[in-house]
């Protein structure tokens, strides 16, 4: 077995390189399906559900990466207008609030924007007047709640932004499994740009360039895709794809950084190399899940630390927490390529089967890491006296914790007190070591004995010079 990465293989790596220029002709080759809201029945909506759904798992089997990529296009419209079409325009109504402006979901596109994208039009006719559903289709919310973590730049905004629009037009409210942003996992990755826009990411990240310049589509986005002009529905499908292209590449990096040997890795947690990077991306994506960066602490970090403890997890739909979630303090403990493996994996064990905000604890000592384990707790120092010495004979290291007591894993089994297990193989290496130390002593054995009698004969030559000194 390699100690290099196989996954993602490097023919996937060649296939989106060979797919991410941003032209015209990156829409070729993209299988495209539309629904529009309003026109599609529930069948419908649940067969292109479906088909998201098959495109999504042939992703997974290529790269485990439980995301997928989401992006939405919105116009602005009048309260008035909004609520007159859609029937909610009543004697109650508080005139000034008819002066407002509420953003409309126009189009949404999901996919991985080269091999397919999926694309939900909230049909604008260009007389301005909408197609006027009178209910939303439960389907298309089920399908909406159905999809896997979405992640893009700014994703949580969209979010937002859809389900303000649910609520006034349709009095529905999705829910959504959450989102992660392109740019958190750019800062876990090692980002320390300014900049987390997403023209900066695309070139620095995917080394793409997006002419921004198209998403303004002037008041254009409401049509059916096909009515679109080329310029607008290659930016549309090339949005998704970059966002994909930068999630696989902040994720493996992440992955690389940590984990630099496979062999290794796989040896001492007992799985497959997809398995342990299906695991450990899963990891990663719920730890960013639904954070975002705070920008006063993040304009100001000088170096990668700082940037990660700028990370915020949001308290509520608009609001983020004052401190770092607990998380970050094991990212800032992984970070370091050097650390020792044992402890990296010890980590991810304990993550597997809890809470995250409940597995570190605050502690006074910030060299000292306090982890809940079931009803008692223990400490673990990373200062250099507790590092671990490694075996030059079984390549395994002592482990100074009991692992965590929680449901047995497929791929981190709590079989030993060991975090990282002995295999088979060492066993033999052992034997061999031994053979071949004894089999060194035999073959000095005899320079030993000549050493030890020549410097026997040279103290005893010395003394009786000495005694003969003494005696003259």
């Amino acid at each position: 077995e390699s100690s290099t990465w196989s996954i993602p293989s490097s023919s996937y790596i060649e296939e989106l390189a060979a797919k991410r220029a941003v032209n015209y002709e990156a829409i070729k080759d993209c299988q495209i399906k539309e629904i529009v809201i309003g026109e599609a029945t529930d069948s419908e909506i649940r067969e292109f559900s479906e088909w998201i759904k098959i495109n999504h798992k042939k992703d997974m089997k290529k790269l485990p990466v439980p995301l997928i990529s989401f992006d939405c296009e919105f116009l602005d419209f009048s309260m008035y207008f909004t609520l007159n079409m859609f029937g909610k325009l009543g004697i109650d109504t508080i005139d000034s609030d008819l002066d407002d402006r509420l953003t409309w979901p126009v189009k949404m596109q999901i996919g991985n924007g080269y091999s397919y994208a999926g694309i939900v039009t909230f049909h604008v006719p260009e007389t301005g007047y909408a197609a006027k559903p009178s209910t939303i289709p439960k389907a298309f919310i089920e399908f909406l709640e159905d999809l896997p973590l979405v992640t893009g730049c700014g994703i949580r905004n969209d979010l937002v932004i859809i389900n303000k629009f649910m609520k006034i037009a349709y009095g529905r409210e999705v829910k959504f499994r959450g989102s992660v942003d392109i740019s958190v996992l750019a800062v876990l990755a090692g980002w320390t740009l300014k900049k987390t826009n997403m023209f900066t990411l695309a070139f620095v990240g995917a080394g793409v360039l997006m002419n921004k310049l198209s998403c303004i589509g002037y008041d254009k986005w409401g049509q059916k895709f096909k009515n679109l002009a080329l310029s607008m529905r290659c930016y549309a499908i090339s949005d998704i794809k970059v966002c994909w292209l930068l999630a696989v590449t902040f994720l493996t990096t992440i992955l690389y950084n940590w984990f630099p040997d496979q062999k290794a890795t796989c040896s001492h947690t007992k799985s497959r190399p997809f398995d342990f990077v299906k695991h450990f991306m899963h990891w990663v994506v719920e730890s960013a899940k639904d954070s975002t960066l705070n920008n006063n602490e993040f304009q100001v970090s000088p170096d990668v630390d700082s940037a990660i403890r700028s990370i915020r997890k949001y308290s509520s739909m608009f609001k983020i927490e004052k401190e770092s979630p607990r998380i970050v303090k094991a990212f800032l403990s992984l970070w370091d390529a050097d650390s020792p493996l044992f402890f990296k994996i010890y980590i991810l064990k304990l993550y597997e089967s809890t809470d995250v905000d409940s597995v570190l604890v605050e502690h006074p000592d910030p060299h000292l890491f306090v982890l809940k384990s079931g009803n008692f707790e223990e400490e673990y120092c990373d200062e250099a006296p507790m590092m671990p010495v490694f075996s030059i004979w079984t390549h395994s290291a002592p482990v100074h914790q009991k692992p965590h007591n929680s449901r047995e894993s497929e791929i981190f089994p709590s079989q030993t007190s060991r975090i990282m297990h002995e295999n088979e193989p060492g066993r033999l290496e052992h034997f061999f070591a031994l053979v071949t130390f004894a089999f060194l002593i035999y073959l000095t054995w005899d320079w030993f004995i000549y050493t030890f009698e020549i410097n026997g004969i040279f103290a005893h030559m010395q003394k009786r010079y000495s005694e003969d000194n003494k005696k003259v």
